[in-house]
């Protein structure tokens, strides 16, 4: 059986624990309310990009290279976690379907690349002896479109130099603060559909921001186009732009849904260790009340002795 001491010094911890984690909690939660708002102010410029896209595409029958499908010879993977742990499983549920991922691929021997992004997977898949072409981790809490823009980058030249044919990543999309959802997305060659997606992605189910954004209409256009310089050119520019603002959202995504998952976990660590110290307070007293009596049992024994 524990002495008071210990019981006593357990319930000291378990109580700073609980004022850490109370704070985390308190920290995501701030962090995934600006992460979601970062998300959403670059979407309507997005929404923009696309239907200028659509529009571009009925009224001329150029079709990029971005937009062709061609024979995959080579797939690349980009998976996205986060830098930090502490999150629940969060990190667990992308690795694990990142994994079933390249096994098949491995088990059907076809040839792919992985490209990463967070410490948790850069670390994950190499004490596994994957290969990683290309990893990325800092982006930090909130990032700009220019602090995504090498991933895009990378992904974007591989495609057009030929090294592989198909792009698919996979992350976590936030729906809402309790759940989200491990997501696979082709993303090369872009599909104007697929874009849509993960930008009408970005309006959570619940809260202030679904309330605000989800009533909007989308916007629409019926405009007579005149090309300058040329359709071409003028595609060969925005596809790509289109390309690396969805690689953004993306790790926005991820970012929010990141912060949603470790202030839920921070939420149950801390309701877990108010339970301990109950508990634990408890068997404290218990083991006071049964030194009392011992003592008092003692003390009468002493005096009938004496007698």
């Amino acid at each position: 059986m524990s002495s008071l001491r210990e019981v006593k010094k357990r319930i000291k911890s378990v109580k700073n624990t609980a004022q850490i984690t109370k704070a985390m909690e308190a920290v995501s939660a701030t962090k995934m309310r600006k992460s979601q708002e970062f998300a959403l102010r670059a979407r309507p410029y997005a929404f923009a990009g696309l239907n200028i896209l659509k529009n571009l595409l009925v009224h001329t029958q150029i079709v990029p290279e971005l937009l062709q499908n061609r024979k995959v010879k080579n797939k690349c993977l980009l998976v996205v976690t986060s830098d930090k742990g502490l999150a629940g499983a969060f990190n667990s549920n992308v690795l694990k379907k990142a994994e079933n991922w390249l096994n098949s691929k491995k088990k059907q021997e076809e040839p792919f690349y992985l490209v990463t992004v967070g410490k948790k997977t850069k670390d994950y898949f190499e004490r596994r002896g994957f290969e990683i072409f290309k990893s990325f981790t800092g982006f930090g809490d909130f990032s700009a479109l220019k602090q995504t823009m090498p991933v895009a980058d990378l992904i974007l030249n591989g495609f057009k130099n030929g090294q592989w044919d198909e792009v698919e990543a996979i992350y976590t999309n936030f729906r809402t603060t309790l759940k989200q959802e491990v997501f696979l997305r082709k993303i090369l060659p872009v599909r104007a559909e697929s874009v849509e997606e993960i930008i009408s992605g970005l309006i959570p189910e619940r809260g202030r921001y679904a309330e605000n954004l989800a009533s909007q209409p989308p916007t629409t256009y019926n405009y007579e186009y005149k090309f300058e310089p040329s359709p071409d050119e003028i595609l060969n520019n925005l596809i790509p732009q289109l390309l690396r603002m969805n690689i953004h959202h993306l790790i926005l995504e991820s970012n929010a849904s990141e912060h949603s998952a470790r202030m839920v976990a921070m939420k149950n660590a801390s309701d877990n260790a108010k339970e301990l110290i109950g508990d634990l307070t408890l068997d404290y007293n218990k083991l006071r009340q049964a030194n009392i009596t011992r003592e008092l049992i003692e003390i009468t024994a002493g005096a009938e002795v004496l007698r």
